[in-house]
């Protein structure tokens, strides 16, 4: 099974391309984002490799060409090494939240089943591509409901809160006033869906870089 999908990346007049690839034992994603930072522009690539649990395995980043990529993997009881070093702040988060892509928020969306009303919070390992910065940040999901065959969930993380339009399988439709999905393209159907009108205008109600 593969499926791409583009992102509009609204805040920094950029746009991305996904595509994941589903094997008998794993998922491998790979991401490309174009986006403008501090008025530079850039361009980084990430490789993502998955469980079929939705967990995160491995990330490797690159930008604008680099050979050597910036490595955050997972090892055994949830255990995190970043470039190499163990880090013991990060232990028992079970995903990445990569600053770049709404993709990752489909990861811990991805990880469990939910029932309308339902909250969790989840132990993240917050990534800036930009930075080079790893740190272990808490996340909240509430599954408010259903709204044309879409899903909605309000996610809050420190003092940064909005709510976000998945479709049936958790990829993201609509992060407001960040992310925009543009177009999305799955191999078993050879069906391309086309952007929709917005559900959700409304903005976040705290700016903030960390999503």
């Amino acid at each position: 099974m593969e499926q791409r999908v583009i992102w509009n990346h609204i805040e920094s007049s950029g746009a991305e391309h996904v595509t994941l690839k589903k094997f008998a034992t794993h998922m491998e994603v790979r991401g490309t984002v174009l986006l403008v930072n501090d008025d530079v522009p850039r361009h980084i690539i990430y490789d993502l490799k998955l469980g079929l649990d939705w967990k995160t395995k491995k990330v490797k980043i690159y930008e604008d060409g680099e050979t050597r990529p910036f490595v955050v993997q997972a090892e055994e009881q949830d255990k995190w090494w970043v470039d190499g070093e163990y880090d013991e702040n990060l232990d028992g988060a079970t995903n990445i939240d990569l600053t770049i892509t709404p993709f990752t928020n489909t990861l811990p969306i991805n990880r469990v089943s939910w029932t309308i009303g339902q909250r969790r919070t989840f132990k993240m390992v917050y990534v800036n591509p930009l930075r080079k910065e790893v740190l272990p940040l808490l996340q909240v999901y509430t599954y408010l409901g259903d709204t044309d065959g879409q899903r909605i969930f309000q996610y809050k993380c420190r003092d940064y809160e909005t709510a976000l339009v998945v479709d049936e399988e958790g990829w993201v439709v609509e992060y407001p006033g960040a992310f925009y999905r543009i177009a999305e393209h799955k191999s078993e159907s050879d069906v391309v869906v086309e952007k929709q009108p917005p559900l959700i205008t409304m903005k976040p109600k705290v700016s903030s870089a960390i999503y």
